[in-house]
């Protein structure tokens, strides 16, 4: 029997205390922070594995021993989601959590 595909999705928002964290990347010259938007610099810590760091449950499955690792990151004008899981894979448009997804049938009725 094959082992199950283990795929996540963390949907983290911007303007929350979470995200509001010190992410910023300091100049080395002048040790001031970079100017990028809140989305850009929490989307190059999660890539930086910050992420793993803050949330330690979601680097591994619970229920078995495999590493969890981020595959894609979808930047949103709110939002980042962070799509982990042992191998890449496609999501089911079903069980998504991404906004674009979830609202489409909203806006077709």
């Amino acid at each position: 029997m094959k082992p199950p595909k283990i795929n996540q999705e963390i949907l983290l928002f911007a303007d929350t205390n979470f995200s509001k964290q010190e992410f910023c990347k300091k100049d080395s010259f002048k040790n001031r922070p970079i100017n990028n938007s809140l989305i850009k610099e929490l989307e190059r810590a999660c890539w930086a594995g910050m992420l793993f760091e803050m949330l330690p449950e979601l680097a591994v499955y619970s229920f078995s021993d495999c590493k969890m690792s981020i595959w894609s990151i979808l930047t949103g004008g709110h939002f980042l989601l962070v799509n982990q899981g042992d191998s890449p894979h496609p999501i089911e448009s079903e069980s998504s959590i991404d906004p674009h997804l979830f609202l489409l049938p909203v806006h077709l009725n």
